[in-house]
């Protein structure tokens, strides 16, 4: 079974949304990168302008 990770970002009002994918062989996996997405963004500082989802493809 395949996952797939959504990622949304906010870039501001003049440049939108960008929304980038990548796949997992795994729920576990897809979850893991998840996480590290996020602590790297609240390191940043931006995880407000980023939304990241794991969904079964």
């Amino acid at each position: 079974m395949t996952y797939v990770l959504v990622v949304i970002s906010w870039l501001g009002v003049a440049n939108g949304a960008v929304i980038s994918t990548q796949e997992f062989s795994s729920a576990e996996r897809c979850e893991v990168a998840r996480m590290a997405l996020m602590e790297y963004a609240k390191a940043r500082s931006s995880d407000e302008t980023l939304r990241p989802l794991c969904v079964q493809k």
